[in-house]
């Protein structure tokens, strides 16, 4: 077995997948390999999320994030459609349930604009007949947000990988990182990887790998543990769209929402949960 490359990624969620498929195809002459500590891919944040394809609503006009975001909402939906992976362009709807949610409601609504998505304003009428089970006094809907299915996607990207001629290798947690002049040796449980380059995708565990290898940060990552509901089966035609609130600034995330998931069940949430393992 080969243990010797010139590329090591460590990382087999979404992120990872995507950086392996994409470097092999602009460098299909290296040898690669992705190494993921679980059993298989997309069993941390990427096959636990709430499946949105975001359109970028929330990110300050002209900043990379926004940018990215759109560019990310298209080439997802490119990359479901030719690999015939399920998602679901269903919009977003923004409701405001009061009336000091407004002004927040209005800004959302032309920073959308100025991020060049699809939105319109829905009134309290249009809302009680669109959305029934919903109450509020005004709302607008993305039309470009979607769902999807993030762990078939990230499957079908370790596929494009390996047909490609890269290797994976699950069950390989990294125990150690070091570097020398001309490569970095990767220490697994039972045997040591040496590679020209190294590329680092853990997510969640991105500052534990930082220090394994000796980089000195100032940061910790303090991850919040985000819980959905899943309502019964019978309510699943509760919802016709994404339904979100106005979001509250004193909070680390968008708010409690209603999700439509690919699969036709609805969940609830999230609630957060500071500091887990």
């Amino acid at each position: 077995m080969n243990n010797n490359y010139d590329m090591v990624i460590i990382g087999g969620g979404i992120v990872g997948a995507s950086t392996a498929m994409q470097y092999l195809e602009r460098n299909p002459e290296h040898t690669v390999i992705l190494l993921e500590k679980e059993r298989g891919p997309a069993m941390h944040q990427t096959g636990h999320n709430s499946g949105v394809i975001h359109a970028g609503v929330y990110y300050a006009p002209g900043s990379l994030k926004a940018d990215f975001c759109r560019r990310g909402l298209k080439s997802t939906i490119d990359f479901c459609k030719k690999h015939d992976i399920a998602y679901d362009q269903c919009g977003k709807l923004i409701v405001a349930t009061d009336e000091q949610e407004l002004k927040k409601l209005s800004n959302l609504y032309q920073n959308s604009i100025d991020n060049g998505l699809t939105v319109r304003w829905v009134s309290a009428d249009e809302l009680a007949k669109i959305e029934p089970n919903i109450n509020g006094i005004k709302a607008f809907l993305v039309e470009d947000s979607a769902i999807t299915d993030y762990p078939a996607i990230t499957a079908q990207m370790i596929e494009n990988f390996i047909q490609a001629g890269g290797e994976v290798k699950y069950n390989s947690e990294v125990t150690g990182i070091s570097e020398n002049s001309s490569s970095v040796v990767i220490s697994l449980k039972h045997e040591k990887l040496e590679s020209a380059y190294l590329i680092a995708c853990a997510g969640l565990q991105a500052d534990r790998i930082a220090t394994m290898i000796g980089i000195e940060t100032d940061f910790q990552i303090v991850p919040f543990k985000g819980e959905y509901f899943k309502l019964p089966v019978e309510k699943s035609n509760v919802v016709k769209h994404l339904i979100y609130p106005v979001p509250d600034p004193e909070m680390p995330f968008l708010g409690v929402h209603l999700t439509n998931m690919i699969d036709g069940s609805v969940t609830v949430g999230p609630n957060a949960v500071l500091g887990f393992d």
